[in-house]
């Protein structure tokens, strides 16, 4: 019994430094939680925007409003070049080397300027519903003036591909005062044809549209020599030779008419993508100017 008390009495030292032990542990861990709670809490909390916040907000605006002038300078060295190229049957591998090298260099500046439109939307100045609108509609014109550009060089890659590649041969490279002029030139139409076939693939409505009318052309010119190929005698394909002869006399016309209508409706397209971004930076640089003002006054820098 004696011994019993004793080892009890000994023991509970031991047990109750035992519960102190554990209660300071759950101290330290609910200090711990705590203190990462009050941490994230304060590096999640949304910072009010300062003025050095609007003002990079602009200057980012400014060097993505100037990069749109880098377009037309790569865009034309590409056309140049690209139709050069076909033009003077530099063969296929130089055609593609000039292909790839040009339309990377659109390609990078396009990506640069997406991704700087994505760098400014995680901007604190845009906590204001008025920044953030206006910069909305600055990003959406802006991206459509990149879309534009990116889209520009399929459209003239498919037109030289087509127009300027196997369909230039048909009133270029054949002889019409040869015997065989009607059956070269079906052979040299089928080719062009299925060059404006493939070209329509990828292109806007625009250069859809004037494919069409060359394709319809062409192949209206490939059926009346066709016809002199089916005639059944000499007076019968000297006729019809004569005809499909008159109606090349008229195909300048047809694809200038074409033409024309091409250039009209591109140019009134980027006019108003144009005039939109432009609108929109205009609007937008106007608003941020407006906030900087109201940091100087309220600082006191504006007096």
């Amino acid at each position: 019994m004696g011994d019993k008390k004793l080892e009890e009495t000994i023991s509970e030292p031991g047990r109750g430094g035992s519960k102190r032990a554990a209660l300071i542990v759950v101290a330290v861990v609910v200090a711990l939680v705590a203190a990462g709670l009050g941490i994230w809490f304060a590096v999640s909390r949304p910072t009010e925007p300062g003025r050095a916040d609007v003002a990079r907000l602009d200057k980012q605006r400014v060097i993505v409003d100037n990069s749109m002038n880098l377009y037309d300078p790569l865009v034309q060295q590409f056309s140049g070049r690209y139709s050069n190229a076909i033009s003077e049957k530099a063969g296929q591998a130089e055609v593609d080397k000039i292909l790839s090298q040009d339309r990377e260099r659109i390609v990078r500046e396009s990506q640069a300027n997406r991704d700087r439109l994505e760098h400014m939307a995680e901007s604190p100045a845009l906590q204001g519903q008025g920044v953030a609108d206006s910069f909305n509609r600055f990003k959406d014109q802006y991206g459509a003036v990149i879309a534009y550009n990116d889209q520009l060089v399929i459209n003239t890659t498919n037109i030289y591909r087509s127009v300027g590649g196997p369909c230039a041969a048909l009133h270029s490279s054949l002889n019409v005062a040869s015997e065989s002029y009607a059956q070269d030139y079906v052979k040299s139409a089928d080719e062009c044809l299925a060059a404006l076939g493939t070209a329509k693939d990828g292109a806007d409505a625009e250069t859809t549209t004037l494919l069409t009318e060359v394709e319809a052309v062409i192949r209206g010119q490939r059926d009346k020599q066709q016809e002199v190929l089916d005639s059944k005698d000499t007076f019968e394909r000297l006729s019809k030779s004569t005809i499909a002869g008159l109606a090349l006399l008229d195909i300048n016309d047809a694809f200038a008419k074409a033409q024309t209508t091409y250039e009209t409706a591109t140019k009134d397209k980027y006019s108003k993508i144009i005039e939109s971004a432009n609108s929109s930076n205009s609007e937008f640089e106007g608003v941020l100017q407006k906030s900087l003002e109201q940091f100087d006054a309220a600082s006191g820098e504006g007096k």
